[in-house]
């Protein structure tokens, strides 16, 4: 079976891939600037912020379930 893409799909694929790539490295900013105001401290701060948005995401990659 072959898996021919439309030309909208692919676009689709290549735009939720900048959106991923945008908010991994969003949270790595976020660690780093945590780090670099508060030490230790502010990275866990960071952390614990970021675990409600990653459940977000997941449910809303698993199409709204949760």
């Amino acid at each position: 079976m072959t898996s021919e893409q439309t030309p909208e799909q692919k676009a689709a694929e290549a735009r939720a891939e900048k959106i991923t790539f945008g908010i991994f490295g969003a949270i790595v900013l976020a660690l780093v600037l945590g780090f670099v105001t508060m030490g230790l401290t502010g990275v866990g701060l960071v952390a614990v912020a970021t675990v409600p948005v990653i459940y977000v995401l997941l449910v809303l990659m698993a199409g709204g379930k949760g």
